[in-house]
């Protein structure tokens, strides 16, 4: 038979290893990805991107358009301009940057620099040769 004071270690026991067991599931992981949710400004602070997601992948439409923007590059309103990035638990990757004017497709990856600061890396088929873009979150 079971002494008292061993079943009582055995729940003491038993009570810490539940306290301190990981906590399973998607919650951390997946809304430390969330962090890119909604308006980001482009460089020139015209126009505006709007992150969101769809499954378990991110996507970019464009919000605003800019004068400039709309004459030199062909923006829309409501373009799908970023696609399929995935969270990898340090940035967004494996996704496409779509070219608004011309409808090619360039592999891109986000980095969170802080909560305010964005960088986008647009890669022109190899790694080596890209262009990096500086995004800042809108004012809500």
């Amino acid at each position: 038979m079971i002494s008292l004071r061993s079943q009582r270690y055995f729940w003491g026991l038993s009570l810490i290893v539940l306290l301190l067991w990981p906590i399973t599931g998607k919650s951390s992981v997946d809304h430390t990805g969330d962090q890119i949710l909604g308006r980001w400004l482009f460089p020139a602070k015209g126009s505006s991107v709007e992150i969101y997601k769809s499954g378990n992948q991110y996507f970019g439409r464009i919000f605003d358009v800019s004068t400039t923007g709309k004459n030199q590059f062909g923006v829309v309103k409501n373009q799908l301009l970023m696609q399929n990035l995935s969270f990898d638990g340090k940035g967004w990757s494996s996704g496409q940057l779509i070219h608004p004017k011309t409808g090619n497709h360039f592999d891109i990856e986000l980095q969170l620099l802080d909560s305010q600061t964005l960088t986008a890396r647009i890669y022109k088929g190899f790694r080596w040769l890209h262009k990096e873009y500086v995004l800042t979150r809108a004012p809500q």
